[in-house]
C-alpha cells in the first residue's frame, strides 16, 4: 500500500498537531528529540533498543542471551518486508525510540514465515547444548515452541499493526505522542481504517492508560507465563483504534508482542 502525501507532508502535519518533543541538556538548554522516517542504517540500533528493553524495559538477557535471535524474531518481519512505515525517535543522533509498522492484510503469515527459520535456529542451538552455559534461555526457547501461540490475544482483522519501543528515561516526554501522530496521519492517508497494538502488562506498568489517551481501547488479553518465575502476573494486551467505523472479525496473531 503506497504511502500518500510523501515524508515531508505527514512530518510538517505532526510538527503541527504536536510539536517537538524535548529534553534539557547538560548545560538546562532544551533540545528537540526528532522523530523522522526510518533509513536503513538505523537498523543495528533498533535491534539493540529492542534488547535493551525486551525484560519488561529492562535488556532481555537474564531471559534469552541470543540477541540476534531475539531481534530477528522480533523487529525482523518489519524491517525486511515494510520499511517504509517504520519511524524512529533520534537525539543527537542517537536512536532512543521506535514505531514499527505493517498495513499488509497477510501480515500474521508473514510473522509466521519470518519466525520459522528463527524457532529453527533457535531450537537446533538448544538441542545441541548451545544455551547449556544459560539454563534460562533454554527455557525461553520451550516457551516459544510450546506456548507462545496460544498466550496470544486475539486482535482485530483487517488492521494495521504496530510495534512501539522507547528507552525508559525518554518516556513520559511526548515522544510516544509523536511517533504514534506521525503513523496515524500516514493510516489515515493511506485509507487505513483501524490499527491495534500489543504489549505486556503487569501490576508495576499497565502501559493501558497510555494508549487509552490515543484513542486505543483494550480488545483483548491473555495471561503470559513468558517471564516466570521471575515476574508473575504478566499479560499481554491487544489495544485498539478505529480510525474509521467498520466492522472487525476476532483471529489470533502468532507473535504480536
Amino acid at each position: 500500500m503506497p504511502i500518500a502525501n510523501g515524508a515531508e507532508t505527514w512530518e510538517r502535519n505532526l510538527w503541527k498537531k504536536s510539536g517537538a518533543a524535548s529534553r534539557q541538556d547538560a548545560g538546562g538548554r532544551a533540545r528537540e528529540v526528532r522523530v523522522r522516517q526510518y533509513v536503513p542504517g538505523d537498523r543495528p540500533a533498533i535491534r539493540e533498543l529492542c534488547c535493551n528493553t525486551g525484560f519488561l524495559g529492562d535488556p532481555i538477557d537474564s531471559v534469552f542471551q541470543d540477541r540476534r535471535c531475539f531481534a530477528d524474531l522480533y523487529t525482523g518481519a518489519y524491517l525486511e518486508h515494510e520499511p517504509e512505515w517504520a519511524l524512529v525517535a533520534e537525539d543527537e543522533g542517537r536512536i532512543v525510540g521506535y514505531l514499527l509498522g505493517s498495513v499488509r492484510q497477510d501480515f500474521d503469515l508473514l510473522l509466521m514465515r519470518n519466525g520459522f527459520p528463527i524457532a529453527t535456529r533457535m531450537f537446533c542451538k538448544w538441542i545441541t547444548g548451545g544455551y547449556a552455559r544459560h539454563p534460562r534461555s533454554g527455557r525461553f526457547v520451550r516457551w516459544l515452541l510450546r506456548r507462545g501461540y496460544h498466550e496470544q490475544p486475539h486482535h482485530p482483522a483487517p488492521a494495521a499493526h504496530l510495534h512501539f519501543d522507547l528507552e525508559d528515561q525518554y518516556r513520559g516526554r511526548g515522544i510516544a505522542r509523536q511517533l504514534w501522530g506521525a503513523f496515524e496521519i500516514r493510516l489515515r492517508a493511506a485509507g487505513v481504517k483501524r490499527c491495534y497494538g500489543s504489549f505486556f502488562s503487569h501490576p508495576r506498568r499497565r502501559p493501558e492508560a497510555v494508549y487509552a489517551r490515543y484513542g486505543f481501547s483494550v480488545f483483548d488479553r491473555r495471561p503470559t507465563s513468558l517471564f516466570e518465575p521471575e515476574v508473575s502476573e504478566v499479560e499481554v494486551v491487544c489495544m485498539h483504534k478505529e480510525l474509521a467505523h467498520g466492522l472487525t472479525r476476532r483471529t489470533r496473531v502468532t507473535n504480536g508482542l
